[in-house]
């Protein structure tokens, strides 16, 4: 089961699983993900439930599938979105969450994997962008200390910025996302702060790849997951532009308050507990990603 499986990661994780021979569930309430992400996964006899992971019905889905492996994607990932509801954000990524865990043990899976994020890493109360950081630490918390007593193997990835096809831009982690649909709709680009500011870019089907080995190898412990490069925002957009042969206007915006500086995770962990590495370059994952983008 994949919690998500309609959503950008989640679909393309479902479609994986499914080539591999898996039987798979994907559940979603469609909120920010579409069925239409999942046609090819459908096609490949992929089945869809459309419910929220708050919804007491989960527990009947769940048991309905009985998975031995719960892949839980579903989340508030907008970090606007849960600072002006930080109220609904607590209930889908942490309450969600604990929903998760438990309707997966009672169903008799076998094991957990937890999709959290990079941003439990200094997540405080008052900083800036707080509510969707500290939400996903109290997940990650609750499966940590909950999983083993319920007798369920678990595992937590942190992936960094992942991006590719089927990604729509909201501008903030989606950023690639974002400025290719600007310059395939020749609009005008908007860079906040210097442009100094770096990311560890991920592209999709390599994410997936570690979601798969996590399932297959990986056990009782968190993992941040990425290539381990570093790439600044204006070195970006330069290749985007090389790529695109874009000429239009990059407009330059305040920095984001909490805005972080540099953010590239260390692949080595991953490498020794999953067997995993990168294997996309930015250069290839940006052609391809906007190759989707162009219908080219």
């Amino acid at each position: 089961m994949v919690t998500g499986g309609a959503g950008f990661v989640g679909s393309h994780l479902c479609e994986a699983l499914a080539e591999r021979g898996w039987e798979v569930v994907s559940v979603d309430d469609l909120s920010t993900g579409a069925l239409c992400n999942l046609e090819s996964a459908r096609a490949k006899g992929v089945s869809a439930e459309w419910v929220d992971i708050t919804d007491p019905r989960l527990e009947g889905v769940m048991a309905d599938a009985a998975p031995q492996v719960v892949f839980h994607l579903a989340a508030m990932s907008s970090v606007r979105q849960c600072e002006k509801d930080p109220r609904r954000c607590g209930e889908v990524n942490a309450e969600g969450t604990a929903r998760v865990l438990e309707s997966a043990v009672r169903s008799g899976a076998e094991k957990l994997v937890n999709i959290s994020s990079l941003a439990v890493h200094g997540a405080s109360p008052g900083s800036a962008g707080a509510s969707y950081g500290l939400s996903k630490l109290a997940a990650e918390d609750h499966v940590r200390r909950q999983a083993a007593s319920a007798g369920i193997d678990w595992i937590t990835l942190r992936p960094a910025n992942v991006y590719g096809p089927r990604q729509h831009g909201d501008g903030e982690s989606a950023v690639v996302a974002t400025w290719f649909w600007g310059m395939a709709n020749q609009r005008p680009l908007f860079l906040d702060g210097d442009g100094l500011q770096t990311r560890d870019f991920l592209y999709v089907s390599d994410a997936v790849e570690a979601v798969i080995a996590a399932a297959e190898r990986g056990s009782v412990t968190a993992i941040d997951v990425g290539g381990g490069v570093e790439t600044s925002l204006n070195a970006l957009i330069r290749q985007m532009r090389a790529i695109t042969g874009w000429e239009g206007t990059l407009r330059r915006r305040s920095a984001r308050p909490g805005d972080i500086r540099r953010s590239v995770v260390d692949p080595r962990p991953a490498r020794t507990v999953l067997g995993w590495s990168a294997r996309t370059d930015l250069a290839t994952g940006l052609r391809r990603t906007w190759e989707w983008a162009t219908g080219s």
